[in-house]
């Protein structure tokens, strides 16, 4: 999912969205010669006026009649436009986030300094056509979250409820590659860029099949594609991220003299799980309530994999895993309840079930399981729930030759994270075997989606150009993983490892030689480029805040603030030196 810890956004009310008034910006407004009309607005989080629109399809894009479904649309006009360049579209993942609900994420990543960005909905995940279920999930059960939404109750119950109001048969990939290839050529374009992202490169993938010729360049990163038949290869992929991070962190100096064993405790930690739930307390995440709940092995499993979608979290399990050893489940049983909370509430499972149901789950062989599950920690229930789940689903209509493999021409960058635990880049590698006009970049200790200034300095050479020809990826070597979290200095550690040092001396940082003058006073020598007057800005009276850490050097996060009723830096009669006079309130 490229969405993932994204927080999602509303777009301002209809009567101001799709107020129609013509824009003056030829490069974003309606013509003669399209059949959308742009007026501006304003979506949440975003400072910058956009523009916006509703196009409307057919539900039935074969027989075109019928109900037809509003696509919202918001266009992220360049800040520096290049025209023959063509726009950006963005095709989100899931299957089912909202494109048009990402726009200030999308904003942040640079494309809209040059091209115009375009997100559209993808039919079944907007206002007039959300397919949203119930999930098993709620700040009501905490413990749903932490177990998969994948229930065939709720999958039903579901079921029934939606197709009373949509013909399910219709919310395909194919249909969404059809709908965003009628918007393209109602707003005037010929050629399009696509950016997309986890599930959303597969469906840029089945774009280009059905209409490469208006496809200039694409931008794919966590590949999904056919051959991938999710979820049968999860656990595979999640075993293959840990693995990844275990010799990660066995490579960096400071994880390893914390960590040194932590493939052996996260085996212990796991089995002991395994044996019975663990019962431990979070924070309610609203109302903040101690709430008491229990770790299984799938959720401790699941929890994991998904902690491994992002880097910071990723480099947090270490820590967590040695609280976990020393039994103390509380601060993994927090992040975890964070990253499933903010997944399993990402997407329009409705839409979710259409596309996997129908795309890929049904060519799982009950016999494909156990080999494909083998030896991860993830084990099969994840796709033995996901199999049930969709067992009475609708069928949908695909064409014939639909899993047929093909071929694509197009200029294509793909990115994989080196310990993606759901999009390993093997999945890059099957990608580019049959796109011969792509490169395959990974980012070193990279999650799901991977983004940093050298994928956004690739991605912007690719859209600018055209091209994969002479596109230097050369600054994916300077890339450094996230760091991972260390315990506080003087924390306790567990077993053999408590007598260890966590510090360890870093030889590439230089140590600045001081020189003593036959007194043994130190000598400063003053830089020739300084002035007598270089800090005369500072002289005069100031409002200060002040803050103190109540705990030095154990992982404390809580200040205390004081403000100074009196703040004045003088400057001394030599005119070298600088007095500063600070009164505080006593501490309480």
């Amino acid at each position: 999912m490229r969405r993932l810890a994204l927080t999602a956004l509303t777009l301002a009310s209809a009567a101001a969205l799709w107020a129609a008034f013509a824009s003056s910006d030829p490069a974003t407004s309606g013509s003669a010669t399209s059949g959308v009309t742009l007026t501006p607005c304003h979506v949440e989080d975003v400072k910058e006026e956009v523009r916006c629109s509703v196009y409307n399809v057919f539900e039935n894009r074969r027989t075109r009649t019928g109900r037809k479904l509003p696509l919202k649309i918001v266009v992220i006009p360049a800040r520096h436009p290049h025209p023959d360049q063509g726009p950006v579209f963005y095709m989100a993942g899931g299957p089912g986030e909202t494109a048009t609900e990402l726009a200030s994420l999308v904003m942040g990543w640079g494309d809209a300094d040059e091209h115009d960005v375009v997100l559209v909905d993808e039919r079944g995940t907007g206002d007039g056509h959300r397919l949203d279920c119930k999930s098993p999930g709620s700040d009501d059960n905490l413990e749903g979250y932490l177990n998969g939404p994948f229930d065939p109750a709720a999958a039903r119950a579901c079921r029934d409820d939606l197709q009373t109001k949509y013909d399910l048969s219709q919310y395909t990939t194919p249909n969404f590659a059809d709908d965003i290839d009628e918007v393209r050529g109602a707003m005037g374009y010929d050629k399009i860029n696509i950016n997309a992202g986890s599930f959303g490169t597969y469906a840029a993938q089945i774009y280009m099949r059905r209409h490469g010729d208006h496809v200039r360049a694409a931008y794919l990163t966590s590949l999904v594609t056919l051959a991938d038949r999710v979820p049968l290869y999860h656990a595979e992929a999640a075993q293959l991220g840990l693995d990844q991070l275990f010799k990660d962190c066995d490579q960096d100096a400071a994880c390893r003299a914390a960590y040194p064993k932590f493939r052996e405790h996260f085996a212990t930690v796991l089995s002991k799980v395994r044996q019975q739930p663990v019962a431990t307390f979070v924070k309610h995440p609203v109302s903040g309530v101690k709430t008491e709940i229990h770790l299984t092995e799938r959720a401790f499993a699941d929890a994991v994999r998904v902690m491994m979608y992002r880097s910071p979290s990723a480099r947090e399990l270490p820590f967590l895993i040695e609280q976990a050893l020393a039994g103390d489940f509380s601060p993994f049983a927090e992040a975890a309840l964070r990253a499933n909370r903010n997944i399993y509430t990402g997407a329009r499972m409705g839409l979710h079930y259409c596309i996997t149901c129908n795309e890929f789950v049904r060519r799982i062989r009950p016999e494909d399981i156990e080999p494909a599950t083998r030896g991860s920690f993830l084990g099969s229930w994840r796709v033995r729930d996901q199999m049930a789940a969709c067992k009475d689903w609708p069928n949908t209509e695909l064409p014939d030759d639909y899993f047929e493999a093909f071929r694509s021409e197009t200029p294509a960058v793909l990115i994989s994270g080196g310990t993606d635990s759901a999009s390993p880049p093997k999945w890059g590698e099957v990608v580019k075997s049959y796109m011969p006009n792509a490169i395959h970049v990974i980012v070193p200790g990279g999650a799901h989606t991977p983004e940093n200034d050298c994928t956004r300095s690739i991605r912007s050479a690719l859209f600018r150009t055209g091209t994969t020809k002479g596109l230097d990826p050369g600054c994916m070597k300077k890339v450094q993983p996230a760091p991972f979290k260390l315990p506080a200095i003087g924390a306790s550690r567990t077993g053999t490892d408590a007598q260890k040092p966590v510090l360890t001396t870093d030889e590439t940082i230089p140590i600045p030689k001081l020189n003593f003058d036959p007194d043994g006073e130190l000598k400063i020598t003053v830089s020739p480029t300084s002035s007598q007057n270089d800090f005369d800005f500072l002289v005069g009276k100031w409002k200060m805040h002040n803050r103190r850490l109540n705990k030095r050097l154990e992982n404390c996060k809580e200040w205390t603030e004081r403000k100074a009723s009196r703040q004045r830096v003088n400057q001394l009669s030599s005119s070298q030196a600088f007095a500063n006079e600070l009164n505080l309130p006593l501490a309480a």
